[in-house]
């Protein structure tokens, strides 16, 4: 191996974007954030049928302004910037036109178009032998019912579309011109065939998906090419820099740095949403695990990624927006504040519940989940942020157990990366639900897995062991033991839940 390498890692996330300088060695990997940006879909009135988009030219100036950051930095410190990479949330994607441009705005996932399409795929096909196909879990906002959407808009989107790249990859392409697909979120479409490592063409045409958009896959690690020309001249960079295919999910990247023993491991991805797995060499596409709705998507190295979604800090970003819209603007420590002073368990609900989906006002609409299953409603802020909180945790241990379970593993700690991680009570609200040891890992852990990714393809390193003891040996992390007593209260809460 080589000495220290500068990677720049462009992470974006539904809730917010940051473009990262990370420093990695043999030994060390070292973070510095460059530039944040707020993220969030909006309502479109010229899209078909699509009403919530992404800002996607709003999205990439925020991309540029990082990279012109950057660039400026590494001149400064007399260095060179070795490698670009992307990722990002999965299942959204790009229709690219002919002239590399968009068809239409970037549907935003969260968009109620996929209802009827999400029903009607499973009734002509069957959910076993879409699952058996795909592995993939069953969810109304997946690429494929997203297409299936677009097949019938007035619009007609994809008549008119030259490729269908996934968001990271539709970033890749407007750097360096590139249009291809990394496997990791290919893989999260319910499109993939888990037994090929192709597109299924079968799927494919139930859903009116003409083939030819689909985009060629790549593996994680791959080259994609230099930067253009004119964002060099832009940005500053230097026109030979590389742009990386890392594992573009952002998931699979947060995975990735998680420093977990994937023999006796479950880990959280803990942001937006919670991703709860393990770490598998094969997918297992049981009807066990398809009753259970855990899905089988593709990890770093070939690895897959045995994981149930559980909606995460969503429910507590959409209430400190409402707390905001109504004068009561709070930090992350003055929420948690309130919310350990609160009373525990008091009001108990399915964070995954469909009314709970769509932005909007999530104080009333946490209430009105509680109303509905006779749980107490809460009473001020403490006690809803404290009831998202105890679901959520209740969700992640049900979660945890369940893919235990099903994967066979015998668990010893759960190891919670991510931004979640940082916060302790949701962290001791995990342990005590599942019974299980919490240990978190960095923060950053995206932006490090995507930067650890650029370093591997540079380094030609072929398996993710040695990365993850970079980050064992950089990141010091905390331990969270369960309360006995806590534990038994967490299981009758969710006696409640399961009702």
């Amino acid at each position: 191996m080589s000495g220290e390498r500068r990677h720049i890692a462009i992470d974006l996330g539904a809730s917010s974007g940051r473009v990262m300088e990370v420093l990695v060695s043999r030994a060390s990997v070292r973070t510095r954030e460059l530039h944040r940006f707020a993220n969030a879909p909006a309502a479109s009135a010229r899209s078909g049928n699509v009403r919530l988009c992404w800002p996607f030219e709003v999205i990439f100036e925020h991309i540029i302004e990082g990279l012109t950051i950057a660039a400026t930095n590494a001149a400064a410190d007399g260095g060179t910037i070795d490698s670009i990479g992307i990722d990002a949330w999965a299942v959204d994607y790009a229709l690219v036109d002919d002239d590399g441009e968009l068809v239409r705005p970037i549907a935003a996932y969260r968009d109620t178009r996929t209802h009827e399409p999400f029903a009607r795929l499973r009734a002509q096909l069957g959910d076993a032998a879409i699952y058996a196909t795909t592995g993939i879990a069953f969810q109304p906002f997946n690429t494929i019912y997203q297409l299936a959407a677009d097949a019938t808009d007035p619009i007609a989107p994809l008549e008119r579309a030259l490729q269908m790249l996934m968001l990271p990859d539709f970033v890749a392409f407007r750097l360096c011109g590139v249009m291809q697909c990394e496997r990791t979120n290919a893989s999260t479409t319910q499109l993939l065939d888990a037994r090929t490592g192709r597109w299924s063409h079968t799927l494919a045409d139930a859903a009116g998906v003409p083939a030819r958009i689909l985009p060629t896959i790549v593996e994680a690690g791959t080259r994609l090419g230099e930067i253009l020309p004119d964002i060099a001249r832009e940005t500053g960079l230097d026109a030979a820099t590389p742009v990386i295919a890392v594992a573009t999910h952002d998931t699979a990247s947060a995975v990735l740095a998680a420093p977990i023993d994937p023999a006796h491991d479950i880990y959280v991805s803990s942001g937006t949403w919670s991703l709860v797995g393990a770490e598998l060499r094969a997918p297992m596409t049981s009807d066990e695990a398809r009753a259970a709705n855990i899905t089988n998507e593709i990890g770093a190295f070939g690895s897959v990624r045995f994981l149930r979604n559980v909606a995460g800090l969503w429910l507590v970003q959409q209430l400190e927006a409402a707390f905001e819209q109504d004068g009561r603007r709070r930090s992350w420590p003055e929420l948690a504040a309130l919310a350990e002073a609160a009373e525990p368990l008091r009001s108990v609900i399915d964070p995954d519940d469909a009314l709970l989906f769509e932005p909007g006002n999530m104080a009333a609409r946490l209430r009105a989940a509680c109303a509905a299953r006779g749980e107490p409603e809460p009473r001020d802020d403490g006690e809803l942020v404290r009831c998202a909180l105890d679901s959520v945790a209740l969700a992640t241990a049900r979660a945890a157990h369940m893919v235990a379970s099903i994967a066979g593993i015998d668990v010893q700690r759960i190891v919670i990366v991510g931004g979640g991680s940082a916060n302790h009570l949701l962290n001791q609200l995990i342990a005590d639900a599942s019974g299980f040891v919490v240990e978190t890992g960095p923060v950053e852990c995206t932006a490090i897995g995507n930067a650890l990714m650029q370093y591997a393809a540079l380094e030609n390193i072929t398996d993710a062991a040695p990365l993850r003891a970079i980050v064992r040996a950089s990141c010091e992390g905390s331990r969270f033991e369960p309360d006995p007593a806590c534990h038994a209260r967490m299981r009758d809460a969710a006696a409640r839940v399961m009702r």
